[in-house]
């Protein structure tokens, strides 16, 4: 087949494996978009790499090490820190870059579901993978946090009709 034909090799396979390259792949693609308008956070292109490593890290070798993990957590810790602590949910909403990490979120989300997915029913998918999709979300809703306060758009509280929380 010609490659002006072929988008990506695996992309007629009934595996999970592809669907998973293809959001990542989107995933990263959406960080690089958001580099534009996401004005306090250096991060980001770390961020792309790291996700590009993780796209083939349940075809291929797994390319996550413990130390990008570690810096993966210090980066939540120290945001975290900075931002305070959040007492209640809040709307995904603010200025244009806090809304465009908070649709990263979301997408790690995505990711996630079918890493376990393919963990359940084709392969096991390495626990440090897992961790690091869980933990990417969390990192992009602290960075949302972070973009807001230093553009100076206050959080909008969100109180859930179908969950008890406080």
């Amino acid at each position: 087949m010609d490659q002006r034909c072929c988008a990506y090799s695996f992309l007629k396979e009934t595996s999970r494996q592809c669907d998973y390259e293809v959001a990542t792949d989107e995933l990263a693609s959406l960080i690089g978009q958001a580099v534009h308008c996401v004005k306090h956070q250096p991060e980001l292109l770390k961020l792309c790499e790291l996700v590009y490593h993780a796209n083939g890290s349940i075809r291929g070798k797994l390319a996550i090490r413990p130390e990008d993990f570690r810096w993966l957590d210090q980066l939540y810790v120290k945001l975290t820190q900075e931002n305070g602590e959040l007492k209640q949910f809040v709307l995904p909403t603010g200025c244009a870059g806090a809304c465009a990490l908070h649709g990263l979120r979301s997408r790690c989300k995505a990711v996630l579901r079918i890493a376990y997915a393919i963990d359940r029913e084709e392969k096991p998918v390495p626990p440090i993978l897992l961790d690091f999709w869980n933990l990417l979300s969390n990192v992009f809703f602290q960075m949302a946090l972070k973009e807001n306060r230093l553009e100076g758009v206050a959080e909008i509280p969100f109180v859930s009709r179908s969950y008890n929380v406080g």
